[in-house]
């Protein structure tokens, strides 16, 4: 008798490598798959390029092989891309060096693992999307953008100037024209902040938009004991990220000379990888170590009185920020830092800083101010384990899932009585849907 093949919830795909944890859609695609594989689904994933020397092995044992595509898989793939703007799908694609012989590749993959629905991760997501619609007419597409892109080109923007205008211009209209051509037709595209999920329904046009705020891994990043060194400051990201590296160039020229002033024994400690020359020479100012890349930030973490978030431009969420107040770390951000987040009024996990006096006053308090310091520490990790865990964040993508398609992907919670049982979290994220 033949065997019915098992059928995979979910299949994750990137164009992109899967490993190291070390950018936006990676943290929020791998823990997802994670948090969904908790919750008792068949979850697998798949990046065109490899995903080389993880040693995780809860995400080893999800990700399969890309396959190679033959002639037949590339003729259906190339036909999800057909219709009105098929040539200009054409050029986009090749500007962005996508090549339809390689993404066909999904196909034979899909027909081998039978998802329920599929999850495109990064900016990129809704070319692959689209080329899976002709061969897979009955598969639920979702594009995990996380951060709308031309927001973000817009964002960066404001804090360059008019100089700037033709190269931002050129880079939103691209990513506009990317969103309009590509991410019309999926089911669905999941956005992490209000603002971010609004714009993917008005320039990508998809047809359900949901938000669906990041976790945090609260087990791995916990408070400590540890006690930190005084008048002490540490800011942590991937560098070679604008909205990462202008925060502390910006805070090293506005802010520390007066905090400086003031403070004298002040240290501030610069930590991430792939830094500029201009970031890396900021450790030539006095008092500021320029620490670079390092294994485990929970030690620079534990070890600094106070967390500082400068940003000026950027969108969705910083899991940086999230980071800090699971491990329960005092946290000063700038406004555009904190944007897409929430809290409940009078009991603020974050303090905000909206000037350079401000941020002097604000870390001068939490230096000096122990009540201050111990209360923003108990806030920042009960924040967290509130509402942005990710257990929480897969309930509701499930949730999500199961309103688009109507299949069920858990035994215990069928699509028809799911919607009975949302907790107001899920609920709030799904009115965002259009």
């Amino acid at each position: 008798m033949p065997t019915t093949k098992p059928q995979t919830d979910v299949l994750f795909i990137s164009e992109q490598p899967l490993w190291p944890l070390d950018q936006g859609y990676r943290v929020h695609g791998c823990q997802m798959a994670r948090a969904l594989s908790d919750q008792r689904l068949s979850v697998k994933m798949t990046s065109l390029r490899p995903s080389v020397g993880c040693d995780q092995p809860w995400l080893n044992e999800m990700i399969v092989d890309w396959p190679e595509a033959n002639p037949e898989d590339h003729h259906k793939f190339l036909q999800g891309w057909t219709g009105p703007g098929a040539k200009l799908r054409h050029k986009l694609a090749k500007h962005q060096a996508m090549e339809p012989q390689e993404l066909a590749g999904l196909i034979p993959l899909i027909r081998e693992l039978n998802p329920k629905a599929v999850i495109a991760l990064g900016q990129h997501g809704p070319i692959m999307l689209r080329g899976l619609r002709s061969a897979f007419p009955e598969l639920t597409t979702v594009w995990y953008a996380a951060d709308e892109p031309v927001f973000f080109q817009l964002s960066c923007l404001r804090r360059e100037g008019i100089g700037a205008l033709k190269h931002r211009a050129y880079l939103a209209g691209l990513y506009g024209a990317l969103q309009t051509m590509f991410a019309r037709g999926v089911d669905g595209a999941i956005g992490v902040s209000p603002t971010d999920t609004w714009l993917l329904k008005r320039t990508a046009g998809v047809r359900r938009a949901v938000t669906i705020p990041n976790g945090v891994d609260t087990d791995f990043f916990q408070p400590s004991h540890t006690r930190p060194r005084s008048c002490s400051l540490v800011f942590w990201g991937r560098l070679d990220f604008e909205p990462n590296a202008d925060a502390v160039r910006w805070f090293a020229r506005r802010v520390w000379p007066r905090l400086r002033e003031r403070q004298p024994q002040a240290r501030w400690q610069i930590v991430g990888k792939n830094a500029g020359e201009k970031v890396r020479q900021l450790g030539e100012i006095p008092g500021i170590e320029f620490v670079g890349e390092v294994e485990d930030i929970r030690t620079h973490g534990h070890t600094a009185q106070t967390t500082i978030l400068p940003m000026r431009c950027g969108g969705g969420i910083k899991n940086k920020l999230l980071e800090a107040a699971a491990m329960g770390l005092p946290i000063l951000a700038s406004p555009r830092a904190v944007k897409g987040l929430s809290w409940p009024e009078h009991t603020s996990p974050v303090r905000i800083c909206r000037g350079p006096d401000e941020w002097v006053y604000q870390i001068e308090r939490v230096w000096f101010d122990g009540v201050l310091a111990n209360t923003l520490r108990r806030d920042a990790r009960n924040w967290v384990l509130q509402q942005h865990t990710w257990p929480s964040a897969a309930k509701q993508m499930i949730g999500f899932l199961e309103s688009l398609g109507g299949a069920a992907f858990t035994e215990d919670h069928p699509a028809e009585a799911r919607a009975l049982k949302l907790s107001t979290a899920d609920s709030t994220a799904l009115r965002h849907a259009a």
